[in-house]
């Protein structure tokens, strides 16, 4: 899993570089909060983008949307700046999986995004 730690909205953009970088030409999807994704720059990058997340029950969502998309995606990014107490669960809920995720984490300290587990 990498994860993108970080409070700078651009956050999409180093995204998008690791994208470019490892998953040219193949299915990505991109997960998160209803009105948070940044639709212009999906649509540009012709990503499917799932507005299926809720703030109050985000593991359970998050096992949910897994469950139902499993084997579609060579790559899920997780695009929503959850807090850093939840990565662990995170993790193990998307160990099983084969897909590679990219997890963003909302980080007050850190303005310019650390990619971590590249």
């Amino acid at each position: 899993m990498i994860i993108i730690r970080g409070n700078n909205p651009r956050k999409i953009d180093k995204i998008w570089d690791l994208v470019k970088k490892k998953h040219t030409g193949n299915k990505i999807a991109i997960v998160g909060y209803p009105g948070e994704i940044p639709h212009n720059f999906i649509r540009a990058k012709q990503m499917p983008a799932y507005e299926t997340m809720t703030k109050h029950n985000t593991l359970d969502d998050l096992t949910h949307f897994l469950s139902e998309m499993k084997d579609r995606f060579e790559a899920i990014i997780l695009y929503i700046d959850c807090e850093s107490h939840l990565i662990e669960s995170i993790k193990a809920i998307t160990e099983t999986y084969k897909e590679q995720f990219i997890l963003t984490v909302y980080d007050k300290k850190v303005y310019e995004q650390v990619v971590d587990g590249e």
